[in-house]
């Protein structure tokens, strides 16, 4: 038999957490608990020393010569924090079912950052990769500092792969 928690159980344990915003809690080590924003974004970012930008949609960019990484927020309270990769790199559409099969095996054995292929207006296959959290019960400025670099981090290594693979 599988033993199932009963979802007011969960529901109860959550519910704390919505009774204040989150830019009113404590974390237990003492940190304020906010939302991500973008000026908080590109502060993190300034801190780790990347140029970043606001391109004409008005989404938050950073540039490297393999690829860019746009920062996008979504939710009602723009809780949702993702970091999506495009590579520069474009081929072929004839490419797109080998290029799929590559991508399944790093989403096989890795466990981030998520990759797959994209068919943007140009018509030539492109390759992202993202990460994403939902920063609705708060989050430190340290910890989201951190939960950046990494993505950061992990998304370039995910770029240098793919030139070594393809």
């Amino acid at each position: 038999m599988i033993w199932r928690r009963p979802k007011d159980v969960v529901s109860e344990a959550f519910a704390s957490f919505r009774r204040e915003p989150a830019a009113f809690r404590r974390d237990p080590d003492g940190g304020t608990l906010v939302l991500p924003t973008m000026p908080l974004v590109q502060q993190l970012l300034d801190e780790f020393g990347l140029k970043h930008s606001i391109d004409d949609d008005g989404d938050l960019v950073v540039r490297w010569e393999k690829c860019s990484v746009y920062f996008f927020f979504y939710g009602q309270k723009r809780e949702i924090l993702q970091a999506r990769l495009y590579m520069n790199r474009r081929f072929d559409v004839d490419t797109r079912g080998t290029l799929a099969l590559l991508l399944d095996e790093w989403n096989r054995v890795k466990l981030f950052p998520k990759a797959y292929t994209v068919l943007p207006d140009d018509g030539r296959v492109g390759i992202c990769a993202e990460q994403v959290f939902d920063f609705e019960a708060g989050v430190t400025r340290a910890q989201l500092k951190y939960s950046i670099g990494l993505w950061v981090d992990t998304l370039l290594r995910f770029t240098d792969w793919v030139d070594e693979q393809v």
